[in-house]
């Protein structure tokens, strides 16, 4: 099962195209089914929105990640081992 911890406005861009192929859509297939341009899909893949980029900004500054699962997936959160927080 994949799934995607968000880290940074790379981590987004990089989470959102691993959704899209784990759903086996391209990009021009996505943007149809959320009703935008395959370029505004492209920025979206890239992080082009400051908006978004300073929302997980906002997240990463009081400690948090972001994480995509898939919508059938548990998910179970447990303490990080001391390696594990980077």
């Amino acid at each position: 099962m994949v799934w995607f911890r968000i880290r940074g406005q790379t981590g987004l861009g990089r989470a959102l195209a691993g959704c899209r192929r784990a759903a086996g859509l391209t990009q021009a297939e996505l943007a149809e089914r959320i009703g935008v341009e395959r370029t505004t899909m492209i920025r979206m893949e890239r992080v082009a929105n400051p908006a978004l980029a300073r929302l997980v900004s906002a997240f990463a500054a009081c400690g948090f990640d972001l994480v995509a699962v898939p919508r059938d997936a548990a998910v179970v959160v447990t303490p990080a081992e001391p390696d594990d927080r980077s």
